[in-house]
């Protein structure tokens, strides 16, 4: 019997964990994901630097599509209404988009070398385009990561940071695609 409810707990309270979450993104209305080595949701819409651009909102939110597209990040959030773009579910490693983790995220150093390079990484991508003050667009890329050793739970997780480089390449894509429209 004890040995039952060793097991079944953790599943209990993972479950009341996600259907908090649930009510928690029907509540706010802003897209959250819960990564591993994060205390509780991660606010996509607060992380990240906003951009101004030129162009009307519809033409920045075409090339942001198209920026992802070119670089092959899958994008099952594509909502034009609200601005997103983006793909909050991606498990990788060792390297994305043809460099090493550790160009993209931080998840610090270990007895090997960049943790990022060596740990499964949970990475959320997500762009959003407004309207702006005094008209103008704004393109906030985030990115958000979090890291899990290969031994699953056992290993603790680690919050990770972005290092910059995804949000910068995105916003030259996005830039260079209204230049040439």
């Amino acid at each position: 019997m004890l040995r039952l409810c060793r097991t079944l707990i953790p599943i209990v309270v993972t479950l009341l964990a996600g259907a908090s979450t649930s009510r928690a993104v029907a509540q706010t209305g802003s897209p959250t994901v819960i990564l591993p080595g994060f205390r509780s949701v991660v606010r996509m819409d607060t992380v990240g630097t906003p951009e101004v651009l030129p162009g009307t909102p519809g033409a920045a939110y075409a090339a942001l599509a198209a920026a992802f597209d070119s670089l092959g990040i899958e994008r099952p959030i594509s909502d034009a209404a609200a601005g997103y773009v983006g793909n909050m579910g991606l498990k990788v490693t060792r390297r994305f988009l043809g460099q090493s983790l550790s160009h993209w995220v931080d998840c610090g150093i270990g007895p090997t070398g960049p943790t990022a390079n060596l740990y499964r990484i949970h990475l959320s991508i997500l762009a959003m385009v407004r309207r702006g003050t005094d008209g103008a667009t704004e393109l906030r890329p985030a990115v958000a990561a979090g890291a899990q050793a290969y031994s699953g739970p056992l290993g603790d997780p680690i919050a990770c940071q972005s290092t910059g480089a995804l949000e910068r390449r995105i916003i030259e894509l996005v830039r260079a695609r209204l230049r040439s429209s």
